[in-house]
């Protein structure tokens, strides 16, 4: 197989949201990158900014949202694909999208804290109201303390792990 596999450091133009599609959460984000370089001046330049759509998937999708806010440095690899699709008007647009294998924030621009999600048993489906539409994961319309004490096996639930 011949996939196209890239690299790119920037800055998440966006915090990314948690979508549902096709029962699998997604999540997007898009990525500037802006090359700096020294001019024939001898001076730091900046060069134009590439805009990169990054997308996850499943479990890295929510982890993703949770741990991504717009302006964070980050490094983002995966496979490059060419994205087609109609407006609302019709109008053909396209766009390449990097289908992320790992995304993290930027250690060498920051401190960052790492927690590990452990998983309990067998995966829980994704929570749905009561029109089917996919519950908040980040807690809006999660249960209450005593709902949650009262899972006796805690199958499904998560826990966060520093290491």
């Amino acid at each position: 197989m011949n996939d196209v596999t890239v690299t790119v450091s920037g800055r998440a133009g966006n915090t990314p949201a948690l979508h549902t599609g096709k029962d699998k959460e997604y999540a997007m984000l898009r990525v500037a990158s802006t090359r700096r370089f020294v001019n024939d001046d001898g001076d730091w330049a900046d060069g134009p900014t590439l805009w990169f759509t990054v997308k996850t998937w499943r479990t890295a999708a929510v982890n993703l949202a949770r741990s991504v806010r717009k302006g964070d440095p980050v490094v983002v690899t995966g496979r490059l694909e060419y994205d087609q699709w109609h407006t609302a008007e019709g109008e053909p647009r396209s766009d390449l999208v990097i289908q992320a294998t790992g995304v993290g924030v930027d250690a060498t621009r920051g401190k960052v804290e790492y927690s590990r999600v452990v998983h309990h048993g067998a995966p829980a489906p994704a929570p749905r109201d009561a029109d089917g539409m996919p519950v908040d994961p980040f807690g809006v319309d999660a249960p209450d303390a005593q709902e949650r004490e009262d899972d006796e096996a805690g199958a499904g639930q998560r826990e966060l792990v520093t290491a």
